[in-house]
């Protein structure tokens, strides 16, 4: 099937030059949950050329209001099933220092993750490589997006400088309406367009709010004493979550950056979740369906009942955002 068929309707914005650059374009998208699923499905509809997706994730029934899949997908890898409907270029992995090469062949890179310490890692492998990448976040009713183009704009690392002492509040615990992700996805994928088409995109954080219907863009400046686009010193591609098996058969998760967690906001985020913790000065414990986690005051995490590191990282990123 020609691409001139396929996407005629794209040609009096692009022209059939602009949608032959897309077609041999190359396109990694690290995660494939609410966020990444949208975005495969717009890339594929856009006739982006090679996708490539990176997740260490299963489809649960949890995924489906929020996400591209159905109940027919629930238990399969998550890369499996776009690889299926999509003939992407599926990584059943965890994008960390050790992985980061899966990104060598993308031209751009598109941000489908839920944690601040994947998207450092992304940041430094982007503009240590002189790769343009598009940070995307979403939460509750509202959604981030902001392009990073290494040497033009600035970088992520401009805007969040360091790892929060504290968790950050992500989807599971604080919630998310189902059509934010897609409407973050579209935005982020027009962007994505215009990068792969050599326009220029400005240095700014395009916010909105779906609950208010507010569209915000807010410059974001280079720091001149940045860590990664200013100083070259890419400490993200150094550090890595450390995560080992107890002689109990649990799995113990520490994060490269001692945190500070504070156990009455935990409590409370829990509670409204329905799940009752016991909480002492030293550790907050609870139960999650069939598994047993203890989260200390540092950030470590010990967790029973999870069958392997990928499940282990997944649930650590559930509750504290790492």
């Amino acid at each position: 099937m020609k691409v001139e068929m396929d996407f005629s309707r794209h040609f009096p914005i692009i022209g059939i030059e602009g949608q032959r650059k897309l077609s041999e374009s190359r396109v990694a998208v690290v995660g494939a949950g609410a966020l990444g699923s949208w975005e495969v499905y717009f890339l594929h509809k856009l006739g982006v050329g090679k996708i490539i997706v990176i997740d260490r994730d299963f489809v649960d029934e949890s995924d489906l209001p929020r996400t591209i899949y159905t109940k027919e997908d629930v238990g399969k890898p998550k890369v499996e099933v776009l690889k299926e409907r999509f003939g992407v270029v599926g990584h059943f992995e965890d994008l960390n220092p050790g992985t980061v090469g899966l990104l060598d062949e993308a031209d751009l890179i598109l941000d489908g993750t839920d944690n601040i310490y994947t998207r450092q890692v992304i940041n430094d492998y982007a503009v240590k490589n002189n790769k343009p990448w598009i940070y995307v976040g979403v939460l509750s009713t509202y959604g981030n997006v902001m392009p990073v183009v290494p040497g033009k704009t600035a970088c992520f690392r401009c805007l969040i400088p360091k790892l929060p002492e504290s968790p950050m509040p992500t989807c599971a615990v604080a919630g998310i309406m189902s059509y934010v992700p897609p409407l973050a996805a579209s935005l982020a994928v027009s962007l994505a367009a215009r990068m792969l088409l050599g326009e220029e995109v400005r240095s700014e954080l395009i916010f909105f709010d779906t609950k208010t219907l507010d569209f915000e863009k807010v410059e974001v400046p280079r720091r001149e004493d940045c860590p990664a686009c200013s100083l070259r010193k890419f400490e993200f591609l150094e550090k890595k979550i450390k995560i080992e098996r107890l002689c109990d058969g649990s799995i113990q998760v520490t994060p490269p950056v001692r945190m500070n967690v504070n156990f009455d906001e935990l409590e409370e985020r829990l509670r409204k979740l329905g799940i009752e913790a016991l909480k002492t000065s030293q550790f907050i414990q609870f139960e999650d369906d069939y598994l047993e986690i203890m989260i200390f005051q540092g950030g470590r995490m010990v967790i029973r009942g999870v069958e392997d590191e990928n499940e282990a990282k997944n649930v650590f990123a559930r509750y504290l955002g790492g």
